[in-house]
């Protein structure tokens, strides 16, 4: 009698172990499967972001911005309209 209830305990301890690792094992699984799309879709949007053409820079009214100086310099300042 003492022996069938050991037989069971263990019984019942193995199964809730059983149940334990194969709970574990999914919760991997599925972290492991979730970070994989997160990264390989981050990864693709950047892929997608990287080849969109970016567009030149540009200087809006640019002949009043800049002026050339007497070296191998140009000086980006503001031109004021007073003087001709």
């Amino acid at each position: 009698m003492i022996y069938k209830m050991f037989h069971a305990i263990a019984l019942t301890n193995i199964i809730k172990l059983y149940y334990l690792i194969m709970t574990m094992h999914g919760i991997y699984i599925s972290y492991q499967f979730i970070r994989w799309f997160i990264v390989s879709m981050y990864g693709s949007f950047c892929w997608i972001i990287y080849y969109i053409p970016k567009p030149s820079l540009q200087l809006g009214y640019k002949e009043m911005y800049y002026a050339i100086d007497d070296g191998e310099y140009i000086d980006i300042i503001k031109i004021n309209d007073d003087v001709g």
